[in-house]
């Protein structure tokens, strides 16, 4: 299954009144993120290139999403899948990556950190690395993609004039920046980012020491950073509004979305990476509501 064709869909109750949001869901995608996209057209990418050779073992490093794409990739076309990530990624994405046959480096440390170790592996010839961080066909999934989708569906007569992205790899902020730029000149892009010493999973600052490759923040017209505890009450605020359960990365997006919109009005669309199911082992809504009481038996239940 090629990811892609996920749904753009309208956020009535949050949008500010005057506005219009929607929003691309792309945790319909095989493995439930965005990044099944450039985990698919890299790896097919490096085939026709020569690149990767049948039952070659890959390496990457990952915060999570695009290892898991590559994971499933890996293991439909029968190649040793090594993942380099950080120790503090979530226990969902380690069982993912370990039920797709996938083998883990936990790197103490962050993202680059996981860099640099798959980095080493790959110079010691122990296989081939897509490096999301520096590879081309990372934004062009997005360029020849996602915003060939997103254009094909924006259902109003005038073109969006906004788009909000997480910035990551810089993939996604590059490669649809390039292509809404040419299909609308006048459309505002919006990096999403956390701040530097509070992190959001999958997302990273402007100011990290190591700014990926494949990111043109050229194409970006404007910056929100975003704490971790708004992008978290965004995620309620989203499930209670919307009905949907998004990932923390996503209510980053929602909140500064929302923050524009009841600035200076106008339609916007948002890049939506993920679901929230991902992210219930740190457990940041633990503390919402106190658990129901246990009932102790079908008797205590009649009386």
């Amino acid at each position: 299954m090629k990811p892609g064709n996920t749904p753009l869909v309208e956020f009535r109750e949050l949008a500010p009144a005057g506005t219009r949001l929607f929003a691309k869901l792309e945790w319909y995608n095989p493995t439930g993120s965005i990044k099944d996209r450039p985990a698919w057209h890299m790896f097919h990418k490096a085939i026709e290139d020569g690149h990767l050779t049948p039952g070659m073992p890959l390496i990457e490093a990952t915060s999570g999403n695009t290892g898991i794409g590559l994971a499933r990739i890996a293991l439909i076309n029968k190649h040793p899948m090594t993942i380099c990530l950080p120790s503090t990624a979530t226990e969902e994405r380690k069982q993912l990556l370990r039920a797709y046959g996938a083998s883990l480096i936990e790197v103490d440390g962050g993202p680059n950190d996981a860099i640099a170790y798959a980095r080493r592996l790959v110079a010691q010839g122990e296989g081939y690395m897509c490096y999301q961080y520096g590879n081309p066909n990372n934004p062009a999934a997005h360029e020849f993609g996602t915003s060939v989708e997103i254009q094909r569906d924006w259902p109003l007569e005038a073109p969006p004039d906004h788009l909000f992205c997480a910035y990551g790899t810089g993939g996604t902020i590059t490669g649809n920046s390039r292509a809404m730029k040419r299909y609308h000149p006048d459309i505002k892009v919006h990096s999403v980012e956390p701040f530097v010493n509070d992190p959001i999973g999958g997302m990273r600052s402007q100011e990290d020491a190591f700014q990926p490759p494949v990111a043109d923040l050229s194409l970006v017209d404007n910056r929100y950073q975003v704490t971790r505890s708004v992008a978290e009450d965004m995620v309620l605020q989203t499930m209670n509004a919307e009905g949907h359960f998004v990932g923390t990365s996503s209510g980053a997006i929602i909140h500064a979305a929302l923050t524009e919109l009841e600035t200076n009005g106008g339609t916007a669309v948002m890049l939506l990476p993920d679901a929230g199911w991902k992210y219930l082992s740190g457990n940041p809504w633990q503390e919402v509501a106190a658990p129901p009481k246990p009932v102790k038996s079908v008797e205590a239940l009649a009386s």
